[in-house]
């Protein structure tokens, strides 16, 4: 057991999950800038226990999982919403009369 960091009962603590997948699928789906920063934190989890810093990589693990969730969830309304909006104009302009189909 070289330098793996351990809590306060003497165990070693189980290595945190990055969330990377999570990221990459929200900066390919979704929000590109949200999702590049959720694969930011998600890179440094890994770097952090590796150092050491296992604080750091929990909270590094618990941002990656937020900042993906935010734009996975907010991107998915969004889309949700402009639907909506596009499908309520196209509806509103076939209705006004002005089409004959």
């Amino acid at each position: 057991m070289e330098n793996q960091p351990t809590n306060t009962s003497g165990n070693i603590p189980e290595r945190p999950s990055n969330y990377l997948i999570l990221a990459i699928v929200t900066t390919f789906l979704c929000c590109n800038i949200i999702g590049v920063v959720s694969i930011i934190y998600a890179a440094r989890v890994n770097a952090k226990w590796d150092g050491g810093d296992y604080e750091g990589a929990i909270s590094d693990s618990k941002n990656a999982k937020l900042w993906g969730l935010i734009g996975l969830i907010g991107g998915f309304v969004f889309i949700g919403l402009m639907l909506l909006l596009y499908g309520a104009a196209v509806f509103a302009a076939l209705n006004s009369g002005g089409y004959n189909y």
